[in-house]
């Protein structure tokens, strides 16, 4: 199977530079244009089917791409982005100033969570198995899987589907609405590209935390 990962739309507060996490943040007019330019990017890659994160900013993303070819996404929810819990809403520098020293950590220990938030371990879990259920349902075919959800669950998914080590969790980029997109097989994996945004270019591609 071809694996397509892709973020959501733009938000107000990707604009902000705000930590969203699991507030249900919706789409800026660019944001909207930004998932219409993806379906139109898409057109002739034969997408057969779409599942999509729960929380608003990504499943209005799908269902603009599904609409456009008759698809109706699957809601999952171990693709939402993660629970940053009492950082939410706060920027990166904030969250420094009020936290010293957790947001460090939280990149380096898997097993520590903000206060009311989620760890990186408990994403990992449910990222694996959302990679088995697709597995189950697509493995060794070559049906195209369009997945879309958060920064920090897409980072794990690539990780997790190339056997990378976590240390390369963060050494990639990935843009609002940028294409990746992963050719999985029991004895293939390869990536195909990583964090494409030639479509956008009619907007300003958006380089701001999920």
């Amino acid at each position: 199977m071809y694996i397509y990962l892709t973020r959501h739309g733009e938000t107000d507060w990707n604009v902000q530079r705000r930590t969203q996490g699991v507030q249900n943040i919706p789409l800026t007019d660019k944001g909207i244009r930004q998932a219409e330019e993806l379906a139109l990017r898409l057109a002739n890659q034969s997408i057969t089917y779409i599942y999509s994160s729960i929380l608003e900013r990504a499943y209005h993303t799908a269902a603009i791409i599904g609409k456009r070819y008759g698809l109706s996404p699957a809601k999952r929810e171990e693709l939402q982005e993660v629970n940053f819990g009492v950082w939410e809403g706060l920027t990166i520098k904030q969250i420094e100033e009020k936290f010293p020293g957790q947001m460090e950590r939280y990149r380096t220990d898997f097993s520590f969570a903000p206060k009311n938030g989620e760890s990186l371990y408990s994403l990992r879990q449910r990222i694996l198995y959302f990679i088995e259920f697709i597995q189950r349902g697509h493995a060794d075919t070559d049906e195209r899987v369009l997945v879309i959800s958060h920064a920090y669950p897409i980072r794990m998914l690539i990780i997790e589907l190339m056997g990378l080590p976590h240390s390369h969790l963060w050494d990639f980029q990935l843009d609002n609405t940028g294409i990746s997109i992963i050719q999985y097989q029991s004895r293939k994996r390869r990536i195909i590209c990583l964090n494409d945004t030639c479509h956008l270019s009619k907007t300003r591609v958006n380089r701001q935390q999920a």
